[in-house]
């Protein structure tokens, strides 16, 4: 059931900026009508390419006088990463490329709804754990949603490109010679984008001073980040003006440099270079590594997963603590911030198939692939995870009860507690209400029966194709209805509108659920309790 939106044959479309030269890409139909409903451009660069000799260096953007005439019809390869054997995942050694400075980018192909001052911007950053995925993803071909026929309320959608796992996350002491920004390359990376997209989308008929920030789980992570730099540098532009935190959020203050150290000197060691060599000489080595071996390479360590790092320029060492005490919050209040935050029914799910501990030993080191080593004791006494807390489970059901609890963990650090946490700060530090609009999904359209066993209700980023409204994967026309009234208060939040009706927000432990059967509804928060004590333990175990 279902297919895949098709690009071929589509015809050109060529955009005349004022400056920069023109550009040429595609106008894609929606797949029912047969009418042109937006017109897309891939590969759009924002930075100066960084592969191989310049790996490990901060983006430069491109001059203002940058001549982008050129072919933007096809997508591009992915940034380098490894495989994932388990097969829910779908991460398969593919061609990939190191090069990933671009932004694809979709702007609606009819003016008929279009605001006097452009289209409102989306600015989408791809999940994948930080390690995987891709902007080039064809979910992104939102031709349905784009359309008349469909939505009165459209937007211009910004996918970038950003570096990832070793390319865009290594850390090291030995990095900072050169430049001691070094250090959250994917990171840079996305503000490139952000900032690029501020100064360009005019030119696209987008409005710059209407942007949407938004991701699913490390795409909302990283939006997290992107929304505390510009918190926390008052003088940079500020350009975020909205926030979709889908499926992820922040309660742990990431590693320091010196803590993600181990990692670096485990790479050195593993690859059997000289410990005793120049800074130079060691990064030079690693420059000189070809990006496919790096993809084989990464399964083969103990510290595996590369994560954003406290560097003190990107991420401020003092995020978790202000969050704790209200700083940070009031900082959000101040700028006059909306948010959109929530979760799928079934978030710890996939959590718990990837890096899977298998022996109690185990467990919390593939806890510290996420979190710093002091959270750790806290995070094993609050869900009784400790070795003595293992007796009596032997073999397969021992496997399983690993599997539970790293799931547990890990999903509700990811998702579920730190949103509450941040929520229940926000209320406490008189964030009005109004603009937090919170929502779980528990609605999965049938044709993903055929992908997914149904006991997995919807697992995490399983709501990737309502919010893109990819019609034709399968949605039948009552599937089609119910979406469509879930979405359009959705569309509403990303055209700025005051009043959003169909979404209420006058209590922040409440939220908008889309029922399995399809309807909707306002309730309590059943994860509301359990979430704000853990988020609140995690807080203070790390500004005791």
């Amino acid at each position: 059931m279902g297919q895949t939106l098709s690009t071929e044959n589509c015809p050109s479309y060529f955009l005349l900026t004022p400056k920069n030269g023109t550009l040429e890409g595609i106008t894609l139909n929606n797949p029912k009508t047969g009418t042109p409903s937006c017109h897309r451009f891939a590969k759009v660069p924002y930075a100066t390419q960084i592969k191989g000799e310049n790996r490990f260096t901060l983006p430069k953007p491109l001059p203002n006088n940058y001549d982008y005439t050129g072919n933007y019809k096809e997508f591009g390869l992915k940034c380098p990463q490894p495989a994932v054997s388990n097969p829910h995942f779908r991460y398969k050694k593919s061609p990939s490329e190191e090069i990933i400075q671009y932004s694809n980018i979709w702007i609606p192909a009819s003016d008929k709804y279009k605001p006097l001052n452009g289209w409102p911007v989306l600015i989408y950053l791809h999940g994948g754990w930080l390690q995987y995925s891709t902007p080039n993803n064809e979910g992104f071909n939102i031709a349905e949603m784009l359309s008349d026929e469909e939505f009165k309320e459209k937007f211009i959608l910004v996918v970038p490109g950003y570096r990832l796992n070793f390319f865009g996350f290594l850390s090291g002491k030995e990095l900072l010679d050169s430049d001691p920004k070094n250090s959250n390359f994917g990171f840079w990376d996305q503000r490139t984008a952000i900032e690029w997209s501020y100064n360009n989308i005019s030119a696209f008929g987008g409005n710059p001073n209407l942007i949407t920030l938004g991701g699913v789980s490390a795409g909302s992570y990283s939006t997290f980040f992107q929304l505390a730099y510009e918190l926390y540098h008052p003088e940079c532009p500020q350009i975020i003006k909205q926030c979709c935190f889908f499926s992820n959020l922040v309660y742990i203050q990431p590693k320091t440099i010196e803590e993600s150290q181990v990692q670096f000197d485990e790479i050195i060691e593993k690859l059997q270079i000289d410990k005793n060599l120049s800074n130079f000489d060691k990064i030079k080595k690693l420059r000189s590594l070809d990006p496919s071996f790096i993809e084989d390479f990464i399964p083969t360590l103990n510290m595996h997963t590369f994560r954003a790092v406290t560097d003190g320029y990107f991420i401020s060492p003092n995020i978790i603590k202000d969050l704790d005490s209200g700083k940070f919050c009031a900082m959000m209040k101040e700028k006059g911030l909306r948010i959109l935050n929530g979760e799928v029914d079934n978030e710890c799910f996939k959590y718990s198939l990837l890096n899977t501990p298998k022996t109690i030993e185990e467990l919390p080191i593939q806890i510290e692939n996420y979190y710093p080593r002091s959270v750790i004791p806290v995070l094993l006494d609050l869900y009784k995870a400790n070795p003595e807390d293992f007796e009596g489970f032997n073999g397969d059901e021992l496997l399983e009860e690993l599997r539970k609890k790293y799931g547990k963990i890990v999903g509700d650090g990811q998702v579920y507690s730190s949103a509450r946490g941040l929520i229940n700060k926000l209320v406490e530090n008189k964030f009005p209400e109004k603009d937090i609009f919170r929502y779980r999904i528990s609605f999965r359209a049938k044709w993903l029966d055929e992908f997914l066993e149904k006991d997995w209700k919807v697992p995490h980023a399983g709501d990737f194709t309502v919010w893109f409204y990819n019609l034709h994967k399968g949605y039948t026309d009552e599937e089609t209805v119910l979406l469509n009234n879930w979405l359009e208060p959705y569309l509403k939040f990303l055209n700025f509108e005051n009043e959003i009706v169909d979404w209420p927000t006058f209590d922040a432990k409440k939220l908008r659920i889309f029922n399995k059967d399809g309807s909707s509804a306002y309730i309590q928060d059943p994860d509301w309790e359990w979430g704000v004590e853990v988020a609140n333990a995690v807080y203070t175990s790390q500004v005791k």
